[in-house]
């Protein structure tokens, strides 16, 4: 009796756990942010061109920075190739890298240097070496996204990784398309997400040799029928891709099934996994070692999906707490949800 008693007790406690526990802050300054980040107990947004931070401890403002332009301060943007900016930190400085330039900050937002890069990469530090993001050419020689490894004055080259993401022109564009997380170095060592079929995570050392795999068996999701649909009006309506819809409505051919991985972060020696399993309107956060082994899953409130993006999910995790910004639609004021695991 006693033992039934314990049973019922465990499971009325498993049951009574909320899914996710969540405040919702409202932020106010911005209208499209590209980039989100937490660290350092503040937040960081990127907006075009434009940073925006704030203090995590009452979410006021401290400053507001950052135009385009070619000179001291200013962030170089080519709009021929719509290569966007990336964020990210480097020995407690706020890196900005733009169109062959790196512009370091404080974590206030004060300018301290920049350099002129020599490639034309989206580039994070691991290490005194540069991992770089971009145009690699595949065996047939056209380009596609590829990951490469830089010493710090841009003068060598290691290819690492080489997507099935074809940039230029492609003549098949698959959806969902496979993400890579904005900044995948943690401790000197670069976590790829490396196959958008099954579950699979290639780890290299900062002289680019891969350590290990990290695999796990997860169940296939099927694409709905009313997945290109939806993905077609995306594109009929995009800002962005708009002018090009009868393009993109000719070249884009959609999956059986989702990627296992949507998303993925490496903080505080841990990965969070984003994947495309839903429960309502929030998606699943699978969380673990840096060997892959899973220590818990939750489901977390993310901004509403797009079909095809050049930035990362609104998501960023610090202290074991997942952020997310999400847009309030019916409000029109975005809004920072905290989960925690």
């Amino acid at each position: 009796m006693k033992k039934l008693l314990m049973v019922l007790i465990v499971l009325i406690l498993m049951f009574a756990k909320p899914v996710f526990s969540v405040n919702a802050v409202s932020l106010e300054g911005f209208s499209r942010p590209s980039i989100f980040l937490v660290n350092f107990n503040r937040v960081y947004i990127l907006e075009q061109t434009s940073v925006y931070i704030y203090s995590l401890k009452d979410f006021k403002l401290i400053k507001k920075f950052g135009k385009a332009g070619e000179g001291p301060r200013e962030f170089k943007v080519n709009r021929a190739n719509g290569k966007p900016l990336s964020m990210c930190f480097y020995k407690n400085q706020l890196l900005i890298n733009s169109d062959h330039k790196a512009s370091y900050f404080d974590l206030d937002g004060n300018f301290i240097r920049e350099e002129k890069v020599k490639v034309d990469r989206l580039l994070f530090p691991i290490g005194e070496k540069f991992l770089g993001i971009g145009l690699l050419p595949g065996k047939d020689k056209k380009q596609y996204l590829g990951f490469s490894l830089h010493n710090n004055k841009y003068t060598s080259k290691k290819n690492l990784f080489l997507s099935d993401i074809e940039i230029t022109n492609p003549q098949k564009l698959l959806l969902p398309i496979s993400s890579f997380t904005y900044n995948p170095v943690y401790k000197k060592r670069i976590y790829i997400n490396a196959n958008s079929n099954d579950f699979q995570i290639n780890v290299y050392n900062n002289d680019g040799k891969q350590e290990y795999v990290i695999e796990k068996n997860y169940p296939k999701l099927k694409i709905p029928n009313s997945f290109r649909k939806e993905a077609l009006t995306f594109f009929k309506t995009s800002p962005m891709f708009k002018r090009s819809f009868e393009y993109f409505k000719k070249i884009i051919k959609i999956k059986k099934n989702f990627p296992p991985i949507r998303d993925l972060q490496i903080i505080d020696g841990f990965i969070y996994i984003i994947t495309f399993k839903q429960k309502g309107n929030l998606w699943e956060c699978i969380k673990m070692d840096l060997k892959g082994n899973e220590k818990e899953r939750n489901f977390i409130k993310l901004n509403a999906f797009e079909h095809f993006t050049f930035y990362p999910l609104l998501y960023s995790v610090y202290k074991g707490n997942v952020y997310t910004l999400v847009e309030d639609e019916k409000d029109e004021i975005w809004k920072i949800h905290v989960s925690k695991f």
